[in-house]
């Protein structure tokens, strides 16, 4: 891992939401973190434990309830952090390229380099030849490479994804994971990343934060100590994939089977 200093800092990160049944609903639970600079953490848990409200507040879309977030990479000019969400988030109006371009135009970039930059990403994502195309134009994993390439395109210094490839086909996803690693390993930006997947999770990730059912809190935090660049097709059959999904596995189980009987309740 590329990673030395720290990025981010949660501490203490607590959220609670009103409930129409009258008791509140506490969604997170004493968060502690640190994440480095350079750094894809990848987090997965149970459904409602919470993962998309951290990230939420972790791009300050969210106001915690209790604790804080401390970023420190900062770069004067630039955005501390750009959102890539599961459901499509693409400005119909816009081609691919002025989507792709939207964050830089809002910061007042000029034409010319929002061009290059926009290009520079289109090509990097395979999407040169549907510059001028319209989103609904476009297939599902299209779009996701549409958004990843505005995320990247917009140059932040943190990248909060959102388990951006859930809703696509097992063949679509693991090519654009592929995708997102050539341009990450690429960039140095500090990544994290939530998913439901605990082969997503190993694919991409150098380390995974398993969470408890809700109230979310921190059950593990485990290193992923498979060699970089990663084939995706390759590390899938190595011994050290198999025994680290196992662990993952192993630390998860019981908290799905937690969130299930709550369901049930």
């Amino acid at each position: 891992m590329s990673a030395s200093r720290d990025a981010i800092l949660v501490k203490n990160i607590s959220k609670t939401f009103p409930s129409r049944q009258g008791a509140p609903v506490a969604a997170l639970e004493d968060i502690n973190l640190t994440v480095k600079e350079g750094e894809f953490l990848c987090i997965v848990g149970p459904s409602g434990c919470g993962k998309s409200t951290l990230l939420r507040i972790l791009a300050g879309l969210e106001e915690p309830t209790s604790g804080e977030v401390v970023v420190t990479v900062k770069e004067e000019g630039k955005p501390v952090n750009s959102m890539v969400f599961q459901e499509q988030s693409l400005l119909p109006w816009y081609t691919v390229k002025d989507n792709v371009s939207y964050g830089l135009a809002m910061r007042g970039v000029p034409k010319p380099e929002r061009e290059r930059i926009a290009d520079h990403y289109l090509k990097m994502t395979d999407l040169s030849r549907f510059a001028h195309a319209y989103p609904y134009q476009l297939s599902g994993g299209m779009k996701q490479r549409v958004s990843v390439a505005r995320a990247f395109a917009n140059d932040p210094a943190i990248l909060l994804l959102d388990e951006p490839f859930g809703s696509l086909d097992e063949q679509t996803r693991v090519l654009l994971q592929q995708e997102l690693l050539k341009i990450w390993e690429g960039s140095n930006k500090t990544a994290i990343f939530i998913t439901h997947s605990i082969d997503e999770a190993l694919g991409l990730g150098d380390r995974v934060l398993v969470m408890t059912a809700r109230p979310g809190k921190v059950k593990a935090i485990l290193d992923i100590d498979l060699p970089r660049p990663r084939d995706l097709t390759v590390i899938r059959s190595q011994p050290r994939f198999l025994d680290l999904f196992h662990l993952i596995w192993f630390s998860l189980r019981e908290e799905v089977v937690k969130a299930r009987t709550e369901e049930l309740r």
